[in-house]
């Protein structure tokens, strides 16, 4: 009994020199212990408020956001962000500005390196209101000191690669233009140096987990939060930040900026801590555990492979050439296989893609990745609708081509969240441009701010003939102003123009003439109005054909009984006009030798 009761002191003495033992990275000792066990969204949770608590018995507290020399935010940067000679600015949207801290605090320039320094949010501040006072405006963590000028050019936009056709920093440092990342919509962006991606993408995944209760009320900004508590990301500036952070892995440089900004305000940034941590709450491994003692890192961890087709939906004839749409890939060279869900009406060469068109109707085209020991799985599809040679078929009457009703938001007020595109909660998913779209009361859309109009669009939607457009406005507080919608490949007649009233008013615009790709856009004329319950919904279209005018020259004469005989023996009539459902002259649904008899007493009657 003795031996036993040895035996099991030491067993809980080994346990607890264990626990006394384990240790965190860059000395955090156990900050991260209550996230042991936890994965996935839960893990973000309970890094939350880790890092909203305490640590090493002080509690985490901003700093002002300061003002004059060495102030607040000012004075952080003195030990956050200066070079080695412990003086010069440590610049990471120029590669040319030599800024002394302190010194060249700057306010405004039209020329990089000249007007000094200023404290960037990385994260802009106008995605979570705007404020400077104690908070996320003035957490040092997401706040870097960067040249006024370049600062200024980023204004409030979201990251993203892009060509810098719009404006750059020397030598391209950095820059500004059209998002080329798939999934974007082309939205203007800035694109840091390769240099710092991961270290911004690393403090994105901390500004989500920090002020994770906020996220909702912070709404959707910048097309990249979605307003969401998880993933709390668009899917792709979540797939482009996952990339960047893989690709510019954890520096000297973050680690010692990390000690730094801890020692000020008494948090840290576990991104920094832990490298491919993301990868635990967003990737590959959001199933595994995460162990803040034993941690096994994401070194075999996956990258995102973003896959896309534009346009996303497309129309082709039957009997004539067909392009399939371009496949936008990154990275690019792996191996994809396509596949058709309709094979009746179109097959696809599953290497190329390259398709050959089968019947009419409509088949789904996916282009699928099968995921690697380096990269996830993904796949995209595009629709492709096939049409019969001579002119397009009409769309089937009722179908619900476009319905927005905002249902995905329950607010019951007034909201300063802007919607966009690619947010998920849309019911109509294919919004090719959102301006000044918010949230409204009682879950509608808000259309126009208190200083600016609003406007929303949708391309390409796939009607041929006739359909039915139809929208509820309501006056925005005592704005006054037009509600104007806009109609692009189709005719159109209606309430084109509608002034909003004081209750929710229905109104509706006809469409003809749709030639297989129509355009809506709805604008205010002067800021604000509420829509809600857009609804456009495909027409039957009566039949065109008149039994017996085959030639269809608007009469029935013998040019038709020629054209007929033609039919019947094979051989096809000339002329580019030709009906041949009207040579089922009697209308029994074929085309016999008494379809002949019954035309001959049609031109005799009408001869009389």
């Amino acid at each position: 009994m003795a031996t036993k009761r040895l035996f099991t002191t030491i067993c809980m003495l080994t346990m607890a020199l264990c626990l006394t033992w384990a240790q965190g990275p860059n000395n955090t000792g156990t900050y991260y212990e209550n996230a042991n066990g936890e994965s996935g969204a839960s893990l973000k949770t309970k890094l939350s408020v880790i890092i909203n608590g305490y640590y090493k018995n002080s509690k985490f507290a901003q700093i002002d956001y300061g003002s004059g020399t060495l102030k607040g935010v000012w004075g952080a940067f003195a030990t956050t962000d200066v070079l080695s000679d412990n003086k010069t600015i440590r610049d990471r949207y120029s590669n040319i500005t030599k800024y002394i801290v302190g010194d060249d605090q700057g306010s405004s320039s039209n020329t990089e390196n000249t007007g000094g320094y200023n404290r960037e949010h990385s994260f802009p501040k106008s995605w979570f209101g705007g404020s400077t006072a104690k908070g996320p405006g003035t957490d040092i963590h997401h706040i870097y000191p960067t040249d006024v000028h370049v600062n200024s050019m980023r204004g409030n936009l979201p990251y993203g690669p892009n060509n810098g056709e719009t404006n750059h920093s020397n030598d391209y440092y950095s820059k500004v233009g059209a998002c080329t990342y798939p999934g974007s919509n082309g939205i203007e962006c800035f694109e840091p140096d390769d240099e710092w991606k991961g270290d911004f993408a690393r403090t994105y995944f901390y500004m989500v987990t920090c002020y994770e209760t906020s996220l909702v009320s912070w709404g959707k900004a910048g097309s990249t939060i979605n307003g969401t508590t998880y993933p709390s990301f668009t899917t792709w500036a979540l797939n482009m930040l996952l990339e960047w952070s893989r690709n510019d892995p954890v520096s000297d440089i973050e680690i010692a900026r990390n000690d730094a900004v801890c020692a000020i305000q008494h948090n840290r940034n576990p991104f920094i801590d832990y490298p491919g941590l993301e990868d635990y709450i967003w990737g590959d491994k959001k199933n595994d555990v995460f162990r803040y003692d034993n941690y096994e890192g994401s070194s075999t961890g996956k990258l995102p492979v973003t896959m896309s087709f534009l346009p996303t939906s497309v129309t082709a004839t039957l009997g004539e050439s067909f392009t399939a749409p371009t496949l936008s890939m990154s990275p690019s060279g792996l191996t994809v296989t396509y596949s058709s869900s309709n094979t009746n009406v179109a097959t696809v060469n599953a290497s190329t893609g390259a398709v050959t068109l089968k019947a009419v109707g409509t088949t789904t085209i996916t282009a699928s990745f099968a995921g690697n020991n380096e990269y996830y799985a993904n796949s995209t599809t595009y629709t492709l609708i096939v049409k019969k040679q001579g002119g397009d078929d009409p769309t089937p009457g009722g179908e619900t081509l476009l319905w927005e009703s905002f249902s995905g938001y329950t607010s019951t007020s007034d909201g300063s969240a802007e919607i966009y595109p690619s947010n998920e909660n849309l019911d109509y998913k294919s919004w090719t441009s959102f301006t000044k779209v918010f949230l409204g009361k009682n879950g509608t859309g808000k259309l126009g701010s208190g200083s600016a109009v609003g406007s929303m669009e949708a391309k390409n939607i796939a009607l041929t003939g006739s359909g039915i457009l139809t929208f509820k406005v309501q006056r925005y507080s005592t704005d006054s102003g037009k509600l104007n919608v806009t109609i692009t490949g189709a005719t159109a007649e209606g309430d084109l123009q509608v002034t909003p009233q004081s209750s929710w008013t229905e109104y509706t615009v006809t469409l003809s003439d749709a030639k297989g790709s129509v355009g809506i856009k709805f604008a205010t004329s002067t800021k604000r109005a509420y829509i809600d319950d857009i609804k456009l919904v495909s027409v039957a279209e009566e039949p065109t054909t008149t039994p017996g005018d085959i030639v269809k020259d608007g009469k029935i004469d013998w040019n038709d009984l020629k054209a007929l005989v033609k039919i019947l023996l094979g051989i096809t009539p000339a002329g580019n006009n030709i009906d041949t459902d009207a040579a089922d002259v009697n209308g029994d649904g074929e085309t016999y030798i008494a379809d002949v008899t019954r035309l001959v007493n049609k031109i005799l009657q009408n001869n009389q």
